[in-house]
């Protein structure tokens, strides 16, 4: 009767455990809470890495997703790990953002049991250091007769320089009526729209796209404000401009090069990926020197015009916060990502290594 007692219990008890999150004797691992805007996150992915590839060019030696409470648990061998989470989610205008942010106190070190981990919060790629969105615009982009058009919209913050490249601050695409509305905090914009031929949110424009200014630039936004504004006209590349932007812009050839390839985990090449170098260490606004989009085999060339050092980084789009499903990676020949040459001198680099974001 006993040993009955004892069969009959032990389903209820391992249930209880599930239940429980207990943890089975020698097991290890550990657990913690993603936030976004101090609230729990559900359904965020949580990737541990060995070491801190702040790049995530590397795979993730093991992957968790958070419950409804935010919490992750994850089991692991005794050793130190980074804790890195993402989140991929669309806001109520329909706009598509990244969520990413690391642990604060990595790396953390695993032993017997679980370790309990801080809860942390992510932020929204291309948009930290912004205040929380309490004011918008609205309008309509037009072509030639005044007909809307579907296109991209993008927000250039008063400081963001000239209103080209990918230092825009943010960026929607209207509906099919060139209708749009895009959400900020309070200061100064500029709002430029393009359409490209292959519908594209990134990269150069070439003749035959559309492209505008808005003609009210700039535009003052105060706290509460919700502004419909006049149309914003494209009209079409023109052909010389666009002759003349490419023998003054970043592909006009030097004799001082940075040359390689990009590749993926596997080693295999990786086509239409943009390679950047930057002056600035943190690499981000807008590059000093770009590649073309590398060709079939994976290799670029970035025609610098004087030597020093450049911080080197690959990305498939050009320019604003992430997006799910872009290619990115960085130089790893330096441990800072930084290399340097020499007016004159043509530099091979090691293969930089991208992988996708989702």
């Amino acid at each position: 009767m006993k040993f009955f007692l004892q069969i009959c219990l032990l389903p209820i008890l391992l249930l209880t455990c599930l239940l429980t999150g207990c943890t089975p004797e020698g097991e290890s691992g550990m657990e913690g809470r993603v936030l976004f805007q101090d609230q729990p996150l559900a359904t965020a992915q949580v990737e541990i890495y060995l070491r801190a590839d702040k790049d995530r060019s590397v795979q993730p030696f093991a992957v968790a997703a958070t419950d409804a409470n935010g919490i992750y648990r994850v089991v692991l061998p005794e050793g130190r790990y980074f804790v890195i989470g993402k989140k991929r989610e669309t806001t109520n205008d329909g706009r598509s953002r990244m969520l990413m942010g690391e642990s604060p106190g990595n790396p953390h070190s695993v032993t017997r049991g679980v370790a309990k981990i801080a809860g942390f919060n992510l932020r929204e790629m291309g948009r930290e250091g912004l205040a929380v969105p309490d004011a918008s615009l609205s309008g309509r982009v037009t072509r030639s007769g005044g007909a809307g058009v579907r296109a991209f919209v993008y927000v250039y913050p008063e400081n963001g320089g000239e209103l080209m490249g990918p230092s825009y601050g943010d960026a929607v695409q209207t509906a099919v009526d060139g209708t749009f509305t895009v959400e900020l905090p309070a200061g100064r914009y500029s709002l430029v729209a393009r359409m490209r031929a292959d519908g594209g949110r990134s990269g150069e424009l070439a003749p035959g796209d559309l492209n505008g200014a808005h003609p009210a630039n700039p535009i003052d936004v105060q706290s509460g404000d919700h502004l419909q504004l006049a149309d914003l006209p494209l009209v079409e590349v023109n052909v010389e401009v666009h002759a003349r932007r490419q023998a003054q812009g970043f592909f006009v050839p030097t004799d001082t090069q940075l040359v390689g390839s990009v590749i993926n985990a596997e080693g295999q090449p990786v086509s239409g990926v943009y390679v950047f170098a930057y002056l600035d260490s943190r690499m981000v606004g807008k590059p000093v020197h770009i590649a073309a989009p590398t060709d079939a085999s994976g290799d670029y060339r970035i025609f610098v015009a004087d030597g020093g050092t450049y911080f080197v980084g690959a990305r498939s789009a050009y320019g604003g916060p992430l997006e799910p499903g872009e290619w990115v990676g960085t130089y790893s020949g330096s441990p800072d990502h930084s290399v340097t040459l020499t007016k004159g001198a043509t530099l091979n680099l090691v293969p930089i290594t991208v992988r996708e974001v989702w």
